[in-house]
C-alpha cells in the first residue's frame, strides 16, 4: 500500500472520528439528556419572580421566622399543636438549592429522583394530618388541594425524569413550570398554616 493511500485512509478515519465528536458534543448541548449525551445534566436558573414586591427566598424567609417563634410557644405550651410540629418536615421541599440560589444550579436524573421522593415524604406528611387533626372544613380543603397539587408536581417531575429529548428551551420551560408549581405550593401552604394555628 503506498503511502498517499496510507495518508488518505489516515485522514479519513481522522475526519470520521472529528465528525462523530462534533456531532456528540451538537447533541449533548441541543438534548442534555438524550443517548448520546455525554454529560446528562442541565443547568437552570430560575427567573426572579416577585410577589408583592419580594422575591421567593425573602417571603421563605420570613416565614421560617415567624415559624420558629410559633415552633417555640408550641414547644413550650402543654398541648403540642401537630400542624406546627409536623411543618419541621414540610419546610425542606421549599428551601431546596434550585429554588431559592441566585446561581445556576445542574439537574441530573438523580436530582430529580431525590426531588420527586422528598415531595412524595412530604405528601405522606400531609396525608396524615388529614387523618390526625381535626380541621374545619376550609381548612381541609386547603390541605387537600396542597395534597392534589403535590401529586400533580410528583408526576411532572417524573416525566421530566423520563423525558430524553427534550430540547435546552423545552427543558427550561418545563423547569420553570415545576419552580411555579412549588412556590404556588408554598404559598398555599403558608395560607394553610395560618389559618390552622391562628384560629
Amino acid at each position: 500500500m503506498s503511502e498517499k493511500v496510507k495518508e488518505r485512509i489516515s485522514w479519513s478515519i481522522a475526519g470520521f472520528i472529528v465528525l462523530i465528536v462534533i456531532f456528540i458534543s451538537i447533541i449533548t448541548y441541543l438534548y442534555p439528556y438524550s443517548s448520546f449525551s455525554v454529560n446528562k445534566s442541565y443547568s437552570y436558573q430560575p427567573e426572579k419572580v416577585l410577589f408583592n414586591g419580594e422575591n421567593y427566598g425573602e417571603i421563605l424567609i420570613e416565614f421560617k421566622d415567624s415559624y420558629e417563634k410559633d415552633l417555640k410557644a408550641d414547644s413550650d405550651s402543654e398541648n403540642s399543636n401537630l400542624t406546627i410540629d409536623r411543618t419541621r418536615y414540610i419546610l425542606p421541599i421549599f428551601e431546596q438549592d434550585w429554588l431559592i440560589s441566585d446561581k445556576s444550579v445542574s439537574f441530573d436524573k438523580v436530582k430529580f429522583d431525590i426531588i420527586h421522593s422528598e415531595v412524595q415524604k412530604t405528601r405522606e406528611v400531609l396525608l396524615n394530618l388529614v387523618v390526625q387533626v381535626d380541621y374545619t372544613s376550609e381548612q381541609r380543603r386547603y390541605l387537600v388541594d396542597i395534597i392534589r397539587n403535590l401529586l400533580s408536581l410528583e408526576d411532572n417531575i417524573s416525566e421530566l425524569k423520563d423525558e430524553n429529548y427534550l430540547s435546552r428551551s423545552e427543558l427550561n420551560n418545563r423547569l420553570d413550570n415545576i419552580y411555579s408549581e412549588f412556590t404556588n405550593n408554598f404559598r398555599f401552604f403558608v395560607t394553610f398554616y395560618d389559618r390552622s394555628t391562628n384560629e
